[in-house]
């Protein structure tokens, strides 16, 4: 979306009568619908005139826009020069403008750096990755820009900053950065000037930055490529059996459901290891691949972030704008998307953002941007009191736009050892439901947290066996991030908790020596998984039952439960022995080759190894 956009003689006249922030701020009211910050007016007035100078040589119909929106982003590009090379080349020039006076690095953080603005600390992108990132996005996707070979070049003006000696924002960690996307400052005036005058040199009568505006959005030939590569290089997201069949049918119903504009929902159940997610990639390749546009979805930041970065290759920017949070849809547009597919739909949520209160619900919100919009789900993998991702509420809205509903299920068990008599052991031991308890994996009960952390140490050949536990122990704020610090402790047994960290759990090699908990492995899987059971899950007067006064006060799936309980004390006591039974099955099922136990239960210790016991006499 363009905000504002005039012809150079115009923006001359404006900021000669200096009333360019006054004109860019009514077009922000109209275009946007609402007023914007006394902050960014007053960006406006203090930034816009300093480019006044540097386009002195410029024809008069060159093109100037101001704000332009990113397509897929809410972000904005503060000022875009259009025009012609001297071959008449359609050439955009991107500006990044900063008001600042000062930048220092922040150790251990890529792209970020520490800024003073308006007396007022604060950390803020490097400009250079900041508007090397719009131009990536603007090649990547615009299909305008791809097929008239426009050139996007990229530049920050720090129009009140003065270079220092050894300068941080030109560290060499920021190299790959201004490499792309040249700094220059007030001391650069004529340099800047120059490069302008040099990239453009005949007027465009702001035709090209309106023709890309108008353009279609889809990635490009060159990243569709790429993507298809990097999944084919992959073994692991291969389609099997059933599979196969229902992407095949799902493309079609896709492709349908664009060329006569028809709504559709399709909602695909399948419990743990039985290649949701994978087919959820694979359908976004194939589906992209076909000129349709959408992302992959979901609510948890896991599952994005070890899928986008297993297929980053040298369009980092690119790829992650393919897949989005499920609080992301608030403010879309209908049917922005060809399609959306959301994997872990069962961690779908009313309300989105930190504090829970933007948006009115994710489903509903999900199903209004796209045409047709993809549901994973497993009902049984619901962690937490908020999580509303049902059948029923996807199907509920679904009717609400009228769109047509399609159901699929995957049966087959890829995890496990491909072992579906085992998913009917966990079920047995976690419901209390009657079942065989024989069944071909590597399940075994350690005698303490220390063996059980020995064990998954000597598995971790491959970077792929991990440690995790249930919400029972109070988790430190303040060493978050610190590994050094240990959070649990059962006996002589110690290990940090649910650590922050920028790259994730299930791929980070330091993780090993952590504990991690349901949401950095929900929708993942690894060749072995050890699990400690807390003091949550019990076993009493022969059956195995929970205890909500267990989970750690500053676990959040529980919260408000005791406000809920004098609504419906029977009710919420009742969801609350599902939602802990449900934590331990995502826990229990996340193994490939191997799943080992220790529960700090010690009935429901003896209880599992005579359960094992059981079983090896009867194999």
């Amino acid at each position: 979306m363009i905000i504002f956009s005039c012809l150079k003689k115009e923006f001359d006249q404006f900021v000669e009568k200096r009333v360019i922030s006054n004109q860019v701020y009514e077009a922000f009211k109209e275009k946007m619908g609402k007023k914007t910050k006394l902050n960014q007016i007053k960006s406006w007035a203090n930034s816009l005139p300093m480019m006044y100078p540097l386009l002195k040589d410029l024809p008069e119909n060159v093109g100037i826009t101001i704000e332009f929106n990113i397509p897929l982003t809410s972000k904005r590009v503060d000022f875009i020069v259009s025009g012609y090379d001297k071959n008449h080349n359609p050439v955009i020039l991107l500006f990044e403008l900063k008001q600042w006076q000062n930048a220092v690095d922040i150790k251990n953080q890529d792209a970020v750096v520490k800024t003073i603005f308006l007396d007022r600390e604060q950390k803020s992108l490097h400009p250079s990755y900041q508007v090397s990132c719009y131009a990536e996005l603007l090649l990547n996707y615009n299909q305008f820009i791809e097929e008239n070979q426009v050139q996007v070049i990229p530049f920050v003006y720090l129009h009140n900053y003065h270079f220092k000696e050894n300068d941080d924002l030109l560290l060499r960690k920021f190299k790959k950065y201004y490499l792309k996307a040249p700094i220059y400052t007030q001391d650069d005036e004529e340099q800047l000037k120059n490069m302008i005058t040099r990239f453009i040199v005949f007027g465009d009568d702001a035709k090209i930055i309106k023709s890309i505006d108008q353009s279609k959005t889809k990635p490009n030939k060159k990243l569709l490529d790429s993507i298809e590569e990097m999944l084919q290089d992959k073994k692991e997201y291969t389609l099997l059996d059933e599979q196969k069949i229902i992407a095949e049918t799902i493309k079609k119903e896709v492709k349908n459901s664009f060329a006569t504009n028809q709504k559709k929902v399709i909602i695909v159940k399948g419990g743990p290891g039985t290649g949701k997610s994978i087919l959820a990639l694979q359908l976004l390749g194939e589906l992209l691949k076909i000129g349709l546009m959408g992302a992959y979805v979901s609510k948890n930041m896991a599952p994005r972030k070890v899928y986008k970065n297993s297929l980053v290759n040298n369009n980092e920017i690119s790829i992650h704008e393919l897949f989005k949070s499920s609080g992301y849809f608030f403010f879309d547009y209908e049917n922005k998307y060809d399609f959306l597919l959301v994997d872990e739909a069962h961690r779908l949520q009313e309300k989105s953002g930190i504090h829970n209160n933007i948006g009115e619900n994710q489903i509903k919100e999900i199903i209004y941007a796209s045409k047709t919009s993809v549901f994973f789900i497993d009902e049984k993998q619901m962690v937490t009191l908020k999580d509303i991702g049902t059948i029923a509420n996807i199907k509920h809205f679904a009717y609400f736009y009228q769109a047509n509903v399609e159901e699929f299920e995957l049966n087959s068990q890829f995890r496990c050892n491909g072992s579906d008599s085992y998913l009917d052991f966990i079920d047995h031991f976690l419901y209390n439901k009657r079942g065989s308890i024989s069944f071909q994996f590597d399940f075994r009960v350690m005698d303490s947290p220390n063996e059980l952390r020995e064990l998954i140490k000597q598995k971790n050949t491959n970077n792929n066996a991990r440690l995790v536990a249930g919400f029972c122990w109070t988790r430190n704020a303040k060493n978050a991030d610190n590994q050094n610090y240990m959070d649990i402790h059962i006996g002589d047994f110690e290990a940090s908790w649910n650590l922050k960290h920028g790259e994730p759990f299930a791929t980070r090699k330091s993780a090993i020596y952590e504990v991690g908990c349901v949401h950095n492995v929900q929708g993942l899987e690894f060749d072995y998984i050890g699990v400690i059971i807390g003091p949550d899950l019990k076993y009493e007067q022969g059956k195995v039952v929970t205890d909500y006064k267990k989970r750690a006060n500053t676990e959040k799936s529980l919260y408000g439960l005791r406000v809920l309980m004098k609504q419906d004390k029977e009710y919420y006591e009742k969801l609350a022995d599902t939602l802990i039974r449900n934590t331990y099955r995502v826990l229990l099922t996340r193994g490939i080759k191997g799943c080992y136990v220790y529960a700090c239960d010690l009935a429901l210790q003896k209880y599992l190894k005579k359960i094992i016991s059981k079983r090896l006499i009867h194999s």
